[in-house]
């Protein structure tokens, strides 16, 4: 399935009159989309919607990583404080691509449930894993536990029905300079386990955001294109 989403797209000149539409023009950052609001891009462009859920350990910066892929933390050194999720957290991520010569937009309604109450109440993982189209699992460079938490989420999230199983993606965050979890073994788990993990590079003011972020977007995009293609292929068999 690489290849299929152009992934330079974004800034082009035809990708930066979309992303136009996204950004608020009170602040440097793009809008945050509430439940009852979306971007106002020409009705030909096709909206596909589909359910993301974040698994990991408490504090490796799944709430912190939403955020920057919505937009709204990380633009320019924009301040953002996070807070240990309660409950369910879920925000809207509306992000355009071009898939060969046609645009899409992707509308990702991201789950990001509290590690806490995942734990404590047996209702959570099952609303939040419910009609699930893909899972992101989480771990830190900085925390090694947390990286040997991988395999067990893994498994835990097993495959139920294998012609429309979720996507599954790994991505490792890092807030400190020295870490506990080196590249090598980083690259040697996904080769063993034939899973794809990325990395969000740490926010820098002044530096390119949208250049940070597009790479995660655009992968998370086209897993979920592969899948529902490879879905219709299976059900015209």
């Amino acid at each position: 399935y690489k290849g299929s989403i152009q992934s330079d797209w974004q800034s082009t000149a035809e990708g930066q009159s979309i992303m136009q539409l996204f950004y608020n023009a009170k602040s440097s950052g793009r809008k945050l989309f509430g439940i009852l609001e979306q971007p106002a891009v020409h009705a030909v462009i096709e909206e596909v919607r589909y359910k993301v859920v974040l698994l990991g350990k408490s504090g490796v910066g799944k709430t912190w990583t939403v955020a920057r892929l919505a937009g709204v933390a990380g633009n320019n050194g924009t301040s953002y404080q996070t807070f240990e999720t309660v409950g369910i957290r879920v925000t809207n991520i509306y992000w355009p691509v071009k898939i060969r010569d046609k645009i899409v937009l992707f509308k990702l309604t991201v789950w990001d449930p509290g590690s806490h109450s995942f734990k404590k109440y047996t209702h959570i993982p099952v609303t939040c894993q419910e009609k699930a189209d893909m899972q992101i699992i989480f771990f830190s460079y900085n925390d090694a536990s947390s990286f040997n938490d991988l395999l067990p989420l893994i498994n835990k999230c097993g495959k139920k029905d294998e012609d429309n199983s979720p996507g599954l993606l790994i991505i490792g965050t890092r807030h400190l300079s020295k870490t506990e979890v080196s590249k090598s073994e980083v690259q040697e788990f996904q080769m063993k386990h034939n899973v794809q993990i990325m990395s969000l590079p740490a926010a820098t003011s002044g530096s390119n955001e949208l250049s940070k972020v597009s790479p995660i977007l655009n992968t998370i995009c086209e897993q979920l294109w592969y899948r529902d293609q490879q879905y219709i292929m299976n059900q015209n068999v």
